[in-house]
């Protein structure tokens, strides 16, 4: 006589958990989409579901959840859909550094060219550092560094020029979220202090704090917003100490990040 083990109605609950989470969130991302075709601005729950041709029980159960999330509201009296607030972040991030890569790639080149060295562009995204434009020049190593590239903005340059110039409170309530979350360790008081540096010199300093091997100063990019971004210079330590790369390159990348910000609509 077989033994059932229940090991098939699991996989086939598994399978089935997955076949409705991916159908859900198809679902979510048509009805998104939807709004932004141009069409109208607000629809009615039986106008998605026909404009889609999906089950309107279908589109209620997404909806709901998208309006539980902020992604999209609704209107009682009307009984309509709108998109919330919530959609402008979906992107917003990325869209920002599309648009800052662009404008900034012509001066990351020219830097790259004055120094020899390898010249990254990096934005703050959560509490990541997200690498969104690359020069780079062969070197000893590769660094593992490419476009989407992540890494913590408390120990690199680019991260600390950026930090340094947001609001004291904001990175305050960053470094405890960290603190929880386990990514950060450090002495409060004393990074607060590295970021009052980094604004009295006008560039950070990495010394291999981040990663072994690698050395670099940073820069902030504003615009007429505020600081956007910052720009890094990368080398070896073999080739170059972190003092040397300062005194002969942080002026270069100073006026560079100048000039780019001045172009991006800042006034100092």
């Amino acid at each position: 006589m077989a033994i059932d083990s229940g090991e098939g109605d699991m996989k086939s609950a598994d399978e089935s958990l997955a076949r409705y989470s991916t159908s859900s969130l198809v679902t979510g991302l048509r009805i998104l989409e939807f709004f932004g075709e141009g069409k109208c601005y607000r629809y009615t729950l039986s106008q998605l579901a026909r404009g889609l041709n999906i089950p309107k029980s279908s589109v209620y159960r997404v909806a709901k959840t998208l309006t539980k999330m902020g992604y999209l509201r609704y209107e009682e009296h009307s009984k309509h859909y709108y998109l919330g607030m919530r959609v402008l972040s979906l992107g917003f991030s990325l869209l920002r550094g599309m648009e800052l890569r662009e404008i900034a790639r012509p001066f990351m080149e020219m830097l790259s060219h004055e120094c020899n060295k390898t010249v990254n562009l990096a934005i703050l995204d959560e509490m990541d550092m997200v690498y969104v434009e690359r020069v780079a020049v062969r070197g000893l190593r590769t660094y593992n560094i490419s476009v989407g590239s992540r890494i913590q903005p408390w120990n690199s340059a680019v991260g600390r020029a950026v930090l340094a110039y947001m609001d004291p409170s904001d990175v305050c309530k960053m470094l405890s979220k960290a603190r929880k979350e386990g990514i950060f360790d450090g002495d409060e008081e004393t990074f607060m202090r590295t970021l009052a540096n980094v604004r009295e010199k006008g560039f950070a300093e990495n010394n291999q704090e981040s990663r072994p091997g690698i050395i670099a100063i940073a820069a902030p990019v504003f615009s007429s917003e505020g600081v956007v971004g910052a720009i890094n210079i990368i080398a070896e330590p073999e080739n170059v100490s972190i003092d040397v790369l300062a005194s002969e390159c942080a002026p270069k990348l100073v006026k560079v990040c100048q000039e780019l910000s001045e172009a991006l609509g800042y006034i100092p």
